[in-house]
């Protein structure tokens, strides 16, 4: 008696609910496998829109879907797909199936999957690419996977954060009603990990209110210290929300505003001579203010040449430029009491010099204790500086976002927990708690 030949069936296909493979075909000279699906006759048939259990079938039509490749070989899903009465809905719906994409009915989930496992490590235009896909619908592929993604999110637990906004979109793109800081997103990140955390719409003040009442008053009463620029309105929320916390001004951004203040010095003294009177060399030009600005440790051979030679003829010049690195030095401070001593240093020396705009800023921030306690904590957001370049490149790369929403989705994957790394542990871990 001769055996029955069975079709050997790979696992990979086997994980289809509700359908059994009935037949496999190979195209050898396309390098194309179609994998042919049967229907279960017992299996419950729900609605697309609303969930509920379908009644009695309408029609039906042939579905050809996407799957991941086998061997490097194309591979579609072929199937018959119910159109049933629904009570809930009172009109004819498509039955709901696991394995399908919702976003992409042409698409099997594990796919979709992979489209955003590898859009960690590229851009999606180049994803698309790769598997001559549609990079529309790539691109709601990855959304709705990154959106499943953040329903299992847990924000961790952190005790230093810091704040800082980046660019997100032009002038061009703003819509009407909305003002510049519309324009920016504002980005979280744990200074422990150097994780980003979460990403707000924005950087006004109401920024911060969604993280930290996401978090819980618990939380945020665990916070010790935030980082962040001058901005007003996230020193306000940091306040109303994070009673323990230490509020310590970026020390990258303080350097930034002595610039500038002592820049305005500089016009002065270029002003005051006049442009007739100075060479073309001499340094209070515009195009030379970056010696001027720079420490002098980090100034060439030839411009230390160049500014010792402008403090010679410039008394007010030399003056300025011994203000400016004794404030540099001053970040060196062993502790707060020595960085206060020499801060008075810079304002006396800035008094005899008559350098008002050095002296107005320096009046601005003495008084503050954001400025101070960085000399306790000495903590900067130069880890969300570096973040920024990295968010910088993502836009670059897939050529701007105009959707918000997505954009900050794919900051949390590339430079956050929002990926396969992270975020897919927690899910397994809250189903497995569930």
């Amino acid at each position: 008696m001769d055996a029955k030949v069975q079709l050997y069936i790979p696992r990979s296909f086997n994980s289809f609910q509700g359908f059994s493979v009935k037949d496999i075909k190979e195209h050898f000279s396309t390098e194309h496998m179609e994998v042919i699906l049967e229907s279960h006759d017992d299996r419950i048939r729900l609605c697309t829109c609303c969930v509920h259990k379908l009644g009695i079938m309408k029609d039906r039509y042939w579905v050809r879907a996407r799957h991941l490749r086998v061997f490097n070989w194309s591979v579609t899903i072929n199937f018959w797909r119910e159109k049933r009465h629904c009570s809930h809905c009172k009109k004819t719906r498509s039955e709901w199936i696991d394995f399908i994409c919702p976003t992409s009915p042409h698409m099997t989930l594990e796919l979709a999957w992979w489209i955003n496992r590898m859009s960690e490590i590229s851009a999606v235009l180049q994803v698309s690419k790769l598997d001559s896909i549609d990079k529309m619908s790539c691109y709601a592929v990855d959304k709705y996977i990154l959106t499943r993604l953040l329903q299992g999110y847990q924000i961790p637990d952190v005790t230093q954060i810091s704040v800082d906004e980046v660019y997100a979109r032009g002038p061009i793109q703003r819509k009407k009603g909305e003002s510049r800081d519309d324009l920016f997103l504002t980005v979280i990140v744990d200074q422990r990990t150097h994780k980003v955390i979460w990403v707000s719409k924005s950087r006004r003040k109401e920024a911060l209110d969604s993280f930290f009442e996401m978090i819980g008053k618990e939380a945020c009463q665990r916070i010790k210290v935030v980082t962040c620029d001058q901005h007003r309105g996230y020193a306000e929320r940091v306040r109303q929300y994070c009673a323990n916390a230490s509020l310590v001004w970026d020390k990258f951004h303080l350097v930034q505003a002595f610039n500038e203040a002592l820049n305005e010095e500089r016009k002065k003294e270029w002003d005051k001579y006049g442009e007739q009177s100075l060479k073309e060399d001499d340094l209070l030009a515009g195009k030379y203010k970056y010696i001027y600005l720079t420490k002098s440790a980090n100034r060439s051979k030839t411009d230390r040449r160049h500014i010792e030679e402008d403090m010679k003829k410039n008394e007010r010049i030399a003056k300025m430029e011994l203000i400016k690195e004794h404030f540099h030095k001053m970040f060196h401070c062993q502790d707060k009491l020595e960085a206060q001593i020499m801060l008075s240093e810079c304002y006396e020396w800035a008094w005899q010099a008559k350098a008002f705009h050095l002296l107005k800023w320096i009046m601005s921030v003495r008084e503050r204790n954001e400025f101070w306690n960085y000399f306790e904590h000495r903590l900067t957001s130069g880890v969300s500086e570096g973040i920024n370049r990295a968010i910088k490149t993502l836009k670059w790369m897939a050529y701007g976002y105009k959707d918000m929403n997505y954009f900050a989705l794919k900051i949390m994957q590339r430079s956050g927990y929002l990926n396969h790394k992270y975020a897919l542990q927690w899910m397994y871990q809250k189903e497995t708690n569930a």
